[in-house]
């Protein structure tokens, strides 16, 4: 009885299929990462190439199939340099730190309630202008100086706004001044002029918290992830090369099926539902995804 198990090989369409994944993957952490992707709930365009990539990741596994060569999970046969060598290693370098940033900015990614809230006011102009104290509406409150700090007054303040429709005298409870506040004194408020509705603040969340996050993880986190991911990159021969892109099934389908787990696990984030009365935490667990399917891949090579 003949041998009927096959290892996939390599085809024109191996190639075609694995390097459309490849780029859907990248165009859907570019939409997780930059503001190319939806603001808040449902995050459409970053789903749409997240599923693009998983069936083009099923495409490369059928496409591997037909291109079988030799017995199942047989190591592969050595082979002269193919253009993409030099490219693999820094998406894999690269990649994966990547993925973790855009799974923990959806992670982060704010309600649709609060993302409408917030096109609304930019609509309106809604933004940080000077306003004139008109007079304290209580004594003000000091915090001394610390290490941290150089101290600041707490006070209730009515401050003239200058709308469209005419000035309007408007109480800011708790503004805090770095100087003792006195009338004719001006400070900063946001407040949209065509709009009163809106109402006044010392200060608003208007995707302020992402920023933070966004700037967090781009300055600090990534490029932390990048230099370990240089590392291993600049121990990634040829041979490791061709253990990475030639599919066999026990060491790919595994890998495919944790990231697909970790498409899964972003769901309840990206679309706004919960499950068993959470939404953020298995959206850190997908987060882990991409780490773990790169080591089993690189356990198993």
């Amino acid at each position: 009885m003949g041998n009927t198990h096959y290892e996939p090989g390599h085809s024109r369409w191996t190639g075609i299929t694995g390097w459309l994944m490849v780029a859907s993957a990248i165009c859907a952490i570019v939409c997780a990462l930059t503001p190319l992707g939806s603001s808040y709930p449902p995050l459409t365009a970053e789903l749409v190439f997240a599923a693009a990539s998983a069936v083009f990741a099923c495409c490369w596994v059928v496409a591997s199939y037909r291109a079988r060569t030799g017995p199942l999970d047989k190591p592969p046969a050595p082979s002269g340099y193919r253009p993409g060598d030099h490219v693999l290693p820094w998406v894999f370098a690269i990649g994966m730190p990547l993925s973790v940033a855009g799974a923990l900015m959806v992670l982060c990614t704010g309600s649709s309630e609060n993302g409408k809230r917030i096109e609304r006011l930019e609509r309106a102009g809604y933004d940080s202008r000077t306003v004139e104290i008109v007079r304290l509406a209580g004594d003000p409150v000091r915090t001394p100086p610390s290490e941290d700090s150089d101290g600041w007054y707490d006070t209730d303040l009515v401050v003239r706004v200058p709308f469209d429709s005419g000035d309007r005298e408007v109480l800011l409870k708790r503004y805090d001044t770095i100087r003792s506040p006195e009338p004719g004194m001006r400070v900063e408020a946001y407040f949209a002029p065509a709009h009163p509705e809106e109402g006044v603040a010392e200060y608003t969340s208007m995707g302020g918290a992402r920023f933070v996050i966004t700037l967090f993880v781009l300055c600090f986190a990534v490029p932390l992830f990048a230099f370990a991911c240089g590392i291993a990159k600049e121990h990634m021969d040829h041979h490791d090369l061709r253990h990475l892109r030639r599919f066999r099934p026990g060491v790919h389908l595994p890998a495919l099926a944790i990231l697909l787990g970790g498409l899964v696990l972003l769901l309840p984030v990206a679309l706004e539902f919960e499950v068993y009365g959470y939404d953020r935490l298995p959206a850190f667990l997908a987060s882990l995804t991409p780490a773990l399917a790169l080591t089993w891949v690189v356990k198993r090579s």
